[in-house]
């Protein structure tokens, strides 16, 4: 790959990479040390010192790093992990970015993506939990590798860069760049934010806001109130900093942060205007124009999470999250970016302090979390094999819906299950439209399997008793047909003819054997049928019956003859 003629601060033409911090000083030398130390080792931890409160900003400083050195890099993707625990759930959220680069690499250079990856490459993994688990996810090849975390696991101490305190010289410039007061003044209160850059901007945030004057921000007592977490909540008026009602991590901020810059809201200062009319409209917070006027959209968004966090009640947080949703469809633009904020903001609400939880507007309005949902007997022999048919049909779906409408996929990655059914689960399988059961011998024996589909049938038969004819809302696919010797469970003949089209094989013959024609015309098939019959309703079966039902498949330890 010829290295691409651009300006020394130019982004590759194949990148994601938010905007820089501006502004972000005082961190010159680490973000040198960034660079010599992914010279020596090919991936590089950037992680905040041990037992100190977050926010030393490593996701600033590698995204930094980016931009600085952006002449040594043909390809530029950041992966965020944002802070994400349950393995399952970050590697679909690693797939799912995955694809969207295969798609760009694609759309830019006009050839599919395929083999390992190059030195000149640059992969960000922001806001890891574990640094050692997603060494895993890591793409073959010469890669080079930047993760942020505020862990450091069993990672090497000779490929770790701690993203420590200021030194005084860089807060005192920190401090004039946020606030513009003078020489003397940035020094007499050097001292009182320990080098810790996150308080030096929330403060610096205020004073170009209008909600403390400079004078009375040189004054120890008015510092000590801006800095986070006192002691006890103090009553105060919205956007005055102090403590956060919700316990968010540096990551869920910065996830959220970086989510909503890529969204459509952000696109330009028009869009970023109508948001803030739709939140004015839906909260009824003033909003005032002149505390963000000259910010860059960077800090208008911090500005605007520190307002939200700060609220007794997380509304306006859900408010937040909300529009992003409406002037994303209205914009007419991908999904992404606004179902990460819906999804981050879900989270947060949850942890809101002193706020009883109220049930979820799942729960509560009857909406569903996913179109369909993909069923299968877990098996690490052909996960990679069932995910990408899962993506190839949601991919399909997508098109075929339209943006306005629910088109998400849901698949249980989890091949180590526990005893316990997770919520999420739960929630999917009783809310969804269609279910699409991977055909395997295995399946019929499976517990979850046999739960999944009874759940279905006690909804087909709700429906049915409702409209007078049973909807459909089990499409199989023959995975892997049992051999001619197995007795197919009676439960189960009814709907064996609802597989799509013609195909006689094992579909996962297609995708073993790269038969892609073949592939994308079942995958197709099966997108327009489920999408044919999708519109008719589904009634949503109660939560705590979940659990409750006899499983299906009575008869499926018979099979054998």
């Amino acid at each position: 790959m010829s290295p691409q003629r651009r300006s020394p601060r130019q982004l590759p033409s194949i990148t994601n990479l938010p905007p820089p911090a501006a502004p972000f000083v005082g961190r010159d030398e680490e973000v040198e040390q960034a660079h010599e130390l992914l010279a020596d080792h090919g991936a590089v931890l950037v992680h905040d010192p041990k037992d100190r409160p977050h926010g030393y900003g490593t996701s600033q400083l590698a995204i930094t790093y980016g931009h600085r050195y952006t002449r040594h890099y043909e390809v530029m993707w950041m992966f965020d992990c944002g802070g994400e625990r349950d393995p399952a759930r970050l590697a679909d959220r690693l797939e799912q970015e995955s694809r969207r680069l295969r798609e760009e690499y694609e759309r830019t250079r006009g050839e599919p993506l395929a083999g390992p990856t190059a030195a000149n490459w640059l992969y960000f993994y922001n806001n890891v939990v574990q640094p050692d688990e997603v060494r895993r996810h890591f793409p073959e090849g010469n890669a080079r590798i930047l993760v942020t975390s505020r862990a450091t696991g069993t990672w090497d101490t000779r490929a770790r860069l701690c993203v420590g305190p200021l030194t005084r010289a860089g807060s005192i410039e920190l401090i004039q760049a946020v606030t513009a007061l003078d020489q003397t003044q940035a020094d007499r209160l050097a001292d009182v934010f320990d080098g810790h850059p996150g308080q030096i901007v929330r403060a610096g945030q205020a004073i170009r806001g209008g909600i403390i004057t400079a004078e009375q921000f040189v004054t120890l007592t008015e510092i000590a109130r801006m800095a986070p977490a006192p002691a006890e909540a103090a009553s105060r008026s919205p956007g005055i900093p102090g403590q956060l009602r919700a316990e968010v991590s540096d990551s869920d901020r910065t996830s959220l942060w970086t989510n909503l810059l890529r969204s459509a809201v952000c696109w330009n200062s028009g869009s970023y205007q109508r948001w803030i009319e739709a939140l004015r409209e839906r909260t009824g917070i003033l909003l005032d124009d002149e505390v963000t006027t000259g910010l860059s959209m960077e800090d208008r968004v911090d500005l605007l999470l520190d307002l939200a966090f700060e609220q007794e009640r997380p509304d306006f947080l859900r408010a937040i999250a909300e529009t992003v949703t409406m002037e994303t469809k209205r914009a007419g633009s991908g999904r992404d970016p606004a179902n990460n904020v819906s999804r981050i903001v879900e989270e947060l609400v949850r942890g809101w302090q002193g706020v009883p939880q109220t049930p979820s507007v799942t729960a509560a309005t009857g909406t569903a979390t996913c179109f369909f949902f993909t069923s299968w007997f877990n098996r690490e022999v052909y996960a990679k094999e069932v995910l990408r048919f899962h993506n190839l049909l949601q991919q399909q779906v997508e098109v075929r819906r339209g943006e306005r409408e629910l088109s998400d996929g849901f698949l249980d990655r989890n091949t180590r299950r526990g005893a316990q059914w997770e919520p999420r689960l739960i929630e999917a399988i009783r809310t969804t439209r269609v279910l699409v059961p991977l055909i395997t011998k295995d399946y019929f024996t499976s517990p979850w399997c046999r739960r999944e589909w009874a759940v279905m049938m006690r909804r087909i038969e709700s429906a049915d008793a409702d409209l007078g004819r049973e909807p459909v809302a089990i499409m199989p696919v023959f995975w892997v047909r049992p051999e001619r010797w197995w007795t197919l469970p009676k439960d189960f003949e009814r709907f064996q003819h609802r597989a799509p089209g013609e195909y006689q094989g094992d579909v996962f013959e297609l995708m073993a054997s790269h038969r892609e024609d073949e592939l994308m015309e079942y995958v197709s098939e099966l997108a327009r049928s489920m999408v044919d019959e999708g519109g008719v309703h589904l009634p949503h079966l109660a939560q705590d019956l979940v659990m409750d039902l006899p499983l299906a498949f009575p008869d499926a330890d018979d099979g054998v003859r």
